[in-house]
């Protein structure tokens, strides 16, 4: 087992833990079995690209979000927009985090003015 198959599989677990998933839900939203699901996690297996899209898929995330190892893992049943906004600031650089506050407050000005 090497350095990034063991970092992706403890990521899938935590990805899936807070989902709120069991190995055999993400093995069936993935279309893979839950043994595969457990050999991956546990770094036993290496994944190929076809089966991280699957799995990235069950977990409603891009490929990129799945191997966004510094992303802070935001539990899916209580993860509102807010949350989800929150966590994805959170990985970008404080310049990219203004420009984004920028962005965010001209859409409020727009929106405040469309009524």
């Amino acid at each position: 087992m090497n350095d990034l198959t063991a970092a992706l599989g403890i990521r899938i677990r935590e990805l899936r833990k807070a989902g709120g998933m069991s190995q055999e839900e993400l093995g069936f939203k993935a279309f893979i079995s839950a043994a595969h699901v457990g050999q991956i996690e546990r770094g036993l297996k290496k994944p190929t690209v076809e089966t991280l899209g699957k799995i990235a898929s069950a977990l409603d995330l891009s490929l990129q979000e799945l191997f966004a190892f510094d992303a802070p893992v935001v539990p899916a049943r209580t993860s509102a927009p807010l949350d989800k906004i929150t966590a994805y600031a959170a990985v970008l650089t404080e310049e990219e985090q203004k420009d984004l506050l920028k962005v965010m407050k001209l859409f409020k000005r727009f929106r405040d003015n469309e009524g």
